[in-house]
């Protein structure tokens, strides 16, 4: 079946190529885009013809993954007004704060523009796709509107041909260059190796899941074994994978929702409040152990006693001056002293469960240097048993 053609080229127009980023909401999702489509069968010629342009793909695809491409074939000084960022489901990376434009503009004024912008063209089209050098195209514009320069004006450019280059090639570029020259958040360091994955497998280079983790830890010069800590996220609904991309859920709640299989985290999120949808304690209480066959009707019992869940703990950062130093640490001794005796036969010996005191441990040295405190006090704070703590 084939989209009716006006909505097909407007769709086309926002994602270009293949969306290997999720996009997925589910129906209760508030940010769930209302979109109508038409649909008609596909002729026996449009079907050959589609059939046709698989096979260049692939034959093209093959071939750039194969032998590489020539990237300075085609070098050219091109006008920045021609000028268009790449998609954003292709080139999702921030661009330099104001402190870093300035620095570049500053290297750009002095020095010039040491590595060329990469551009893609696309034919019977004028202008051309930044595939790198969008942060450079951005500091050259603002020093072509207070200098009206040639050399800001027209940057020496690598012009990669649309019809010669594969998209999965273009994209991996992107990633790879990016992820060179760039400090990464880490919302996008994970959708980097996500679709770099994903990529990866596509190309049909790679057979084995191992082979693929082996080739990622080289190219984000990590180990096998944080990699394949990313990697479980590909257990994700893609859903969950969309909030995680929308910066909408963090990375804790996405582990949560992956040891479960994607039609139950599809599930839990058709029935939870999107408001509630970052708090630790309830989805972990919803998700559990992530074990045993998970019917709707318990998701929803779930939900409901989630509802009047707590979180077991709370964490406080309290500064203190040393002139009530002392004073201080006897309140917290015996805070731990009454966690002890009143919580010990329900959560067992190790005091650090139910009342956990942590401090600087470097600067905490030199009070007792000075004998502001004494030693077997502070020791008495990082007590792990009853009777450390009770200890004269």
């Amino acid at each position: 079946m084939r989209k009716n053609q006006a909505i097909q080229e407007q769709e086309l127009a926002s994602i270009p190529g293949e969306d290997i980023s999720p996009c997925t909401y589910v129906d209760n999702d508030p940010r769930k885009p209302k979109i109508e489509a038409f649909y008609f069968p596909q002729s026996e010629e449009e079907l050959e013809q589609d059939r046709i342009h698989e096979e260049k793909v692939q034959k093209r695809r093959a071939g750039n993954f194969r032998e590489g491409i020539n990237i300075f074939e085609n070098v050219q000084k091109i006008d920045i007004g021609l000028m268009e960022d790449a998609p954003e489901n292709w080139a999702y990376f921030p661009l330099p704060n104001n402190v870093q434009l300035i620095s570049l503009m500053n290297s750009l004024e002095s020095i010039g523009l040491i590595n060329p912008i990469i551009l893609l063209r696309c034919p019977n089209y004028k202008k051309y796709t930044i595939l790198e050098g969008k942060s450079r195209v951005l500091a050259l514009k603002n020093l072509y509107e207070r200098d009206h320069l040639d050399k800001y004006r027209y940057p020496l450019c690598c012009i990669l041909d649309s019809e010669k280059v594969d998209e999965y090639f273009i994209r991996t570029m992107i990633l790879d260059l990016n992820f060179r020259y760039r400090n990464i958040p880490q919302d996008v360091f994970i959708r980097m190796i996500l679709d770099r994955h994903t990529l990866l497998k596509k190309s049909k280079k790679f057979k084995r899941e191992s082979n693929v983790a082996l080739q990622l830890a080289e190219e984000f010069l990590m180990s096998e074994s944080s990699i394949y800590n990313y990697l479980v996220l590909e257990k994700l609904s893609e859903e969950v994978k969309t909030l995680l991309f929308e910066k909408r859920i963090n990375l804790q709640i996405a582990r949560l929702f992956a040891k479960v299989n994607p039609e139950v985290q599809k599930m839990i999120l058709e029935n939870i409040d999107f408001k509630e949808i970052n708090c630790f304690h309830r989805i972990k209480f919803i998700i559990g152990d992530g074990t045993g066959n998970v019917t709707l009707e318990k998701i929803k019992g779930n939900i409901e006693q989630s509802k009047d869940l707590v979180p077991e703990k709370i964490s406080f950062n309290i500064t203190i001056n040393k002139r009530i130093l002392g004073k201080t640490l006897d309140t917290l001794i015996d805070l731990k002293k009454y966690a002890s005796l009143n919580l010990s036969g329900i959560m067992g010996d190790n005091v650090n469960r139910f009342c956990n005191i942590t401090f600087d441990q470097n600067i905490m040295k030199y009070y007792i240097e000075q004998n502001l405190v004494d030693e077997k006090t502070v020791r008495k704070l990082t007590a792990k048993t009853i009777n450390e703590v009770l200890s004269k």
